[in-house]
């Protein structure tokens, strides 16, 4: 083959190293007719052109998009601009598709790092007030939690089925909220699942928590345990003359999938305050 002027060429370690690639993803490559060297000498040496970069990348870029190989090398073989443009137009639902699961992730993990944080440094046996901001939440349908260990398998399934419906919709983890007339009654609570919400798509329940006034205090163990600091805090509220108002909800900043020992959870309790009379 000549070798004009205008063209340079490669050894395989050349355009490997190039490519960013070792040499059996081109050995590779050559072997299922991928992308073969410009040209082979009669030792059997490659040589790849420069111009073969900008193939190398695209394949490299159609792998990128979970291209089988049988599909790159189809694509390699019968490219046209307007199969480019028909190929661009089927993938960008799926680009979004993965966009949208990466900001999940990120969003989760931003969230794990600020519940983290929070719950080890969450004091021990203290109340306090803060106000928040009305919040929209996604919100399930009532769960009588009845007897933790009869009900341990029906619990799971509703936890686990509104975590489905609602991953792609919500901003948070899901926490749980429970009528404190329940709590201050020591009846048997009727709980609902809720996560903050990020969008306002149809056919999910939603609910506001109210702007306003609320306890915050930390339980640190064990759920079994929650009531001991939920007597506490109202206690505490009442000492305070304060009137509790409709709910309670939880937040588990540390629980089992960062710790293994129970004794280290740590949920933030957040008690509504009923809004006081000018």
């Amino acid at each position: 083959m000549d070798k004009t002027k205008t063209e340079i060429y490669l050894s395989t370690g050349e355009f490997a190293k190039l490519c960013g690639v070792n040499k059996r993803t081109l050995f590779h490559y050559d072997d299922i007719g991928l992308l073969k060297p410009a040209f082979t000498d009669e030792k059997g040496y490659r040589s790849y052109s420069h111009r073969q970069l900008d193939v190398f990348l695209l394949i490299h870029g159609l792998k990128e998009l979970k291209f089988p190989l049988k599909n790159v090398r189809e694509y390699m073989n019968n490219r046209t601009t307007r199969h480019m443009i028909d190929m661009a137009n089927r993938e960008l639902p799926n680009i979004q598709r993965e966009i949208e699961k990466l900001q999940g992730i990120r969003r989760m993990l931003e969230e794990t790092i600020v519940m983290g944080e929070e719950g080890l440094a969450a004091p021990k046996g203290e109340f306090r007030l803060e106000h928040h901001e009305a919040q929209r939440l996604i919100r399930s349908g009532p769960i009588a939690k009845g007897d933790p260990s009869a009900g341990y398998l029906e619990w799971t399934n509703e936890f686990r089925q509104f975590d489905r419906l609602t991953q792609s919709e919500a901003a948070s983890f899901i926490g749980t909220m429970t009528a404190v007339e329940d709590l201050r009654d020591n009846e048997e609570p009727t709980i609902y699942f809720f996560v903050k919400a990020k969008s306002k798509r149809q056919g999910l329940s939603t609910f506001v928590k109210p702007e306003g006034m609320y306890a915050v205090g930390y339980h640190h163990g064990s759920y079994e345990r929650l009531d001991d600091t939920y007597s506490n805090m109202l206690a505490w509220l009442e000492r305070q003359k304060l009137s509790t108002g409709e709910f309670s909800y939880e937040e588990y900043l540390i629980d089992d999938v960062a710790v293994q020992n129970e004794t280290e959870y740590v949920t933030k309790i957040m008690i509504e305050i009923e809004k006081m009379e000018e």
